[in-house]
C-alpha cells in the first residue's frame, strides 16, 4: 500500500502510544519484543541480508542478522514491526532494512515507519540543544553521536531521519558517515553500537512452547532435546541439575 510519509509517521506515533512508550523515550528492544509476543531469533548470517519477518495467524516471528552492526539490527526490528503489525495481509518478507529503496513500496514504507518509530519528533527535539535548533544554526557532531547512542541507530539512519524532519540537509552532513567509529570513540563512547555482536539468542517463549509440547506428550524426549539445541540449550549438559537450574 502506498502510504505517504505523514501517514506513516502518524501510524508510528500511534503504535508507540498504544504500547505505552510515549513520544520522547528511547526503546528497550528486547522488552518490546517480549511485550509484543514476537518470537525473535538473533543469528549471524552472511551477506547484507538484515532480517526477515513471518506472520501465521497469531504467531509472529522475526529473524535478525547479528553479524551486522547493532544500530542496524535495531533499525531492522522497527522495520520488521511494520510488516508484522502495520502492513495489510502480510505473511512473509526477507528484508534489507535501511536502504530506503523506493522501488519496493512496502520495504520503503517499513524503513520510513522504523525511522519514525525509533526516532519520534518529540524525542529528537529533546536531544538537540536549543542553540543548535536556532535558525541558521547547525547540529554538532557531538549532538549527532549523542542522539544515535540514545536511539540505538546507525549514523546514516539518524541523518536520514533528521533530513526528512527538516532539521538538516542530508548532503551537508553526509561526510559524517565516514569514520563513524573513530568519531564516536573520540567523543568517549564505546564502539558496540557500530559493530556486529554476532550474538545467537532467542527472545520470546520458544522454550516454553517446546516444553509444553513435550509435557503434553506431543513430541518425544529426543525431539524435545533436538528442538532445544536449535536455540543452543543442551538439556544433557552436566552443569544443569534435575530441576533445570545451574549447579
Amino acid at each position: 500500500m502506498a502510504y505517504n510519509e505523514k501517514v506513516l509517521e502518524a501510524k508510528a506515533n500511534k503504535f508507540r502510544r498504544n504500547l505505552g512508550l510515549g513520544t520522547d523515550n528511547s526503546i528497550d528492544f528486547e522488552k518490546l519484543l517480549i511485550n509484543l509476543g514476537v518470537l525473535t531469533v538473533y543469528k549471524p548470517l552472511e551477506g547484507d541480508f538484515s532480517g526477515m519477518a513471518l506472520k501465521n495467524g497469531e504467531h509472529l516471528f522475526m529473524l535478525i542478522n547479528s553479524a551486522l552492526p547493532l544500530g542496524r539490527q535495531n533499525f531492522t526490528i522497527g522495520h520488521e514491526l511494520y510488516h508484522l503489525f502495520i502492513q495489510s495481509d502480510f505473511c512473509f518478507q526477507m528484508c534489507n532494512a535501511g536502504k530506503f529503496d523506493r522501488k519496493d513500496r512496502e520495504e520503503y514504507n517499513a524503513d520510513l515507519f522504523s525511522s519514525y518509530f525509533l526516532m519520534p519528533d518529540a524525542a529528537i527535539i529533546k536531544q538537540i540543544p536549543e542553540k543548535e535548533l536556532g535558525w541558521g544554526e547547525s547540529i554538532s557532531l557531538a549532538t549527532l553521536i549523542k542522539m544515535e547512542q540514545y536511539f540505538g541507530v546507525s549514523r546514516n539512519a539518524l541523518l536520514v531521519r533528521l533530513s526528512k524532519g527538516k532539521y538538516i540537509h542530508y548532503d551537508d552532513y553526509k561526510h559524517y558517515t565516514k569514520g563513524v567509529i573513530k568519531s564516536a570513540v573520540e567523543h568517549g563512547y564505546v564502539e558496540d553500537l557500530y559493530v556486529g555482536n554476532r550474538s545467537e539468542k532467542v527472545i520470546g517463549d520458544y522454550g516454553t512452547k517446546v516444553r509444553a509440547l513435550y509435557d503434553a506428550g506431543k513430541i518425544s524426549e529426543s525431539h524435545y532435546h533436538s528442538l532445544m539445541m536449535v536455540i543452543g540449550f543442551d538439556i544433557d549438559d552436566p552443569k544443569f541439575n534435575d530441576d533445570g537450574k545451574e549447579n
